[in-house]
């Protein structure tokens, strides 16, 4: 078996062709805040905190905006679920976080965005502080102290826009799926190194089967996954629990 750390893999027993991972990774299912309006006035709003780090759920940001009729007249084209909570609404929320952020000063990490336009915000702050690195084309990223930091969520990497058609409501969650373009831009940015985790609100096999896949098919490095599931965060939010995970690839 061969233990994945933040920079280097090593042969931790004396069987080197066991093709077994060893990672560690954090549990960030953080308690969520209360009902947020986003109009309210910020500096008196009890956010919740780790490590003076205020954590936001798109999740619950965007229930305020669902289109209830537009849920409700579906007529079984289950791919316009991604409306009922629109792109455009998860975009205003995400640039109202870091334009409050960057303008005050204040370090967010908001988890479970869906849009390479809101990873396109984010990698043109990174490059304003100097976290790309030329030679490679990937952001080495000091995450405890830049300003905004983010998750994707493991659904969205695991279903697509074409599985609406034989899973229906059984995928429904929010944010929804994106259409096809957005699975691809978030392996990218994960690749890239902008992206600081992946988040997993419910470890299961499925979950375990799904990193080994994209293990195996390269689609993302082993490096970079013990990254996105423990050591960026760890940056980030210095104390929290730590379990073990063993994939085969």
């Amino acid at each position: 078996m061969k233990k994945i750390h933040y920079d280097k893999i090593i042969n931790i027993d004396k069987n080197k062709f066991d093709n077994k991972f060893l990672l560690e990774y954090l549990d960030i299912n953080f308690k969520k805040n209360p009902k947020i309006n986003l109009e309210i006035d910020w500096e008196n709003f009890s956010w919740y905190k780790n490590n003076n780090v205020l954590i936001f759920y798109i999740e619950e940001l965007l229930e305020k905006y669902k289109n209830e009729e537009l849920y409700n007249n579906l007529n079984w084209k289950f791919a316009i679920y991604s409306e009922v909570y629109s792109p455009k609404d998860e975009l205003k929320i995400f640039e109202k976080l870091f334009f409050y952020a960057i303008s005050n000063n204040k370090k967010i990490h908001v988890i479970w965005i869906t849009l390479k336009e809101e990873l396109e915000i984010l990698e043109s702050y990174y490059k304003k502080e100097w976290f790309l690195r030329d030679d490679v084309n990937c952001f080495i990223v000091d995450f405890s102290k830049t300003l905004v930091s983010v998750s994707v969520n493991i659904e969205n990497l695991i279903w697509r826009w074409s599985d609406y058609k034989a899973y229906k409501k059984d995928i429904f969650f929010v944010p929804p799926i994106r259409e096809s373009g957005q699975n691809k831009a978030i392996f990218k940015w994960i690749n890239r190194w902008s992206i600081a985790s992946i988040y997993i609100k419910n470890f299961s096999e499925k979950e375990k089967d799904f990193l080994e896949k994209v293990v195996r098919e390269e689609k993302i490095l082993p490096l970079t996954l013990a990254k996105v599931l423990n050591y960026n965060l760890s940056s980030i939010f210095l104390a929290s629990e730590k379990k073990e995970l063993v994939i085969s690839y």
